[in-house]
């Protein structure tokens, strides 16, 4: 029987700049790191509040797909893979990582009465949701 989510994965470019995006920026922290120098895959999980990603690196990483774009309002948002974080003000939460330098491709918009939402990506182009639900 599924409990819960035990990680994500998230295949990187650079391992060094992903980790340091989601340590710096993001606030998680290293947990455990993996070698597997046979296989050419280093990986690196990174944890926040029960939260835990697995970054990985490799020799050989395709491209991203660019997914499909999605019209809300006046805004567009590309949606493909991604993950998407729980926040309670989604605007203080932009507003704090527009600070460490991260730009948003869609800033905080209302969806109906349920939730806002915005979204960025990570330095690879996964595509990270911020969340803030709005009835709980």
């Amino acid at each position: 029987m599924i409990k819960t989510i035990e990680h994500i994965g998230i295949l990187t470019n650079d391992l060094q700049r992903s980790v340091e995006f989601y340590t710096d920026v993001l606030g998680f922290s290293i947990s455990m790191k993996i070698e597997m120098d046979e296989a050419g895959l280093s990986a690196v999980f990174v944890e926040k509040d029960g939260c835990r990603i697995e970054l990985m690196g490799h020799r050989d990483i395709p491209e991203r797909s660019e997914g499909i774009e999605l019209k809300i309002g006046e805004n567009t948002l590309r949606l493909n893979d991604h993950i998407a974080f729980s926040v309670d003000d989604i605007e203080a939460t932009a507003a704090g990582l527009k600070k460490k330098g991260v730009v948003f491709e869609l800033e905080p918009v209302q969806l109906e009465d349920s939730m806002k939402l915005a979204s960025f990506k990570d330095p690879d182009g996964l595509l990270i949701e911020l969340v803030e639900n709005l009835r709980q």
